[in-house]
């Protein structure tokens, strides 16, 4: 399998993102301003002309992840186990990229706009992970998730189902 290259990565992401923003209660419909760096896009609430910065990322559980799992072919359907160690893992991985993608954002980002992260949740035993899963992580690390500026939002997506779990300061 031939892993796509960056900027198609992005335009995957950003319309992946906009589909699953307006899943939301608070959903918007938003449309593509501008390609940009840091932030990655630039969208617009179609209704209110409302704009904000997007800031895209996928995270894996690790670096391996990508070469070793996901670009394998696999004719046949792959057995993904529940595993309680993997999966904390992956929520550490996950607090990790925000800490990291907050930093960058709050010394290198043109913070004129609101910015939202955008997180896509591009592994494989993430299937395990509902709600209630997102919650929890939510409610371990509420001081991270208290102090997320300069992004106003944290978007996490596609879950099982279709879903999307969004987190704002102070929930």
């Amino acid at each position: 399998m031939k892993w796509l290259s960056k900027g198609k990565r992005e335009d995957f992401e950003i319309k992946g993102f906009i589909n699953a923003y307006c899943k939301l209660p608070h959903g918007r419909k938003f449309d593509i301003v501008r390609k940009e760096e840091k932030p990655d896009y630039v969208v617009r609430d179609i209704e209110t002309g409302e704009q904000f910065g997007v800031e895209l990322t996928s995270v894996y559980l690790n670096n391996r992840s990508v070469p070793d799992v996901h670009m394998r072919y696999h004719v046949d359907p792959v057995e993904i186990p529940y595993n309680r160690e993997e999966i904390e893992v992956y929520k550490i991985r996950i607090i990790e990229t925000i800490l990291d993608k907050i930093k960058k954002a709050q010394k290198e980002y043109d913070t004129s706009l609101p910015l939202i992260l955008s997180i896509y949740v591009n592994e494989y035993i993430s299937i395990y992970m509902d709600d209630k899963e997102w919650q929890s992580l939510v409610n371990q690390y509420e001081d991270i998730f208290d102090a997320m500026s300069p992004f106003v939002e944290i978007v996490f997506w596609p879950l099982p189902n279709d879903g999307v779990f969004s987190v704002k300061p102070g929930r």
